[in-house]
């Protein structure tokens, strides 16, 4: 007799603990939280300007961003218009150079989950700093970068999440 009550209270912890389980499985967190850094991002033109020697001070189009985590790093993509890519790039946020667009060397670094900085560099030598911010409530996307020898030479975006 004391076999069979050890094997139903087992039976029974069992049919408790599946419901629980399955219960936690679907409605608890996420494996992987929502990252607010990631999306696609489409620029506000009014809010956006640049002070490049080389480029209008105002966006003539609207530009899109993609960022998307990709293996055990992430991918970059922008377009300076719906028809034509920029450029895309894979990266990693482990502070190392890698290889970026353009024969240029980017080192990325990302502080927090909704903070990246890129450093990047043209033969070894330091062309382009990069800040990648998005906002609180996950809505707002801002890349603000500067030429190292003459920080005055910005380029400031900002982008709203696309729906």
């Amino acid at each position: 007799m004391r076999k069979y009550a050890s094997g139903a209270g087992l039976v029974v912890v069992m049919l408790t603990m599946v419901p629980l389980f399955v219960h936690f499985r679907v409605f608890g967190q996420e494996a992987k939280p929502t990252e607010p850094i990631f999306g696609t991002w489409v620029m506000d033109v009014n809010k956006s300007f640049s002070k490049r020697l080389d480029e209008q001070p105002t966006f003539a189009t609207q530009h899109m961003r993609v960022l998307t985590p990709e293996g055990d790093g992430f991918r970059n993509t922008l377009y300076n218009s719906p028809e034509k890519q920029t450029y895309s790039y894979t990266g990693k946020f482990d502070g190392n150079e890698h290889p970026g667009p353009n024969n240029r060397m980017l080192t990325h670094w990302r502080l927090n989950r909704d903070l990246i900085v890129r450093l990047q560099t043209t033969n070894g030598k330091p062309t382009e700093w990069a800040i990648y911010t998005v906002s609180a409530d996950g809505s707002v996307f801002t890349s603000i970068s500067w030429v190292p020898d003459h920080p005055e030479l910005q380029d400031f975006q900002v982008f709203t999440r696309k729906k």
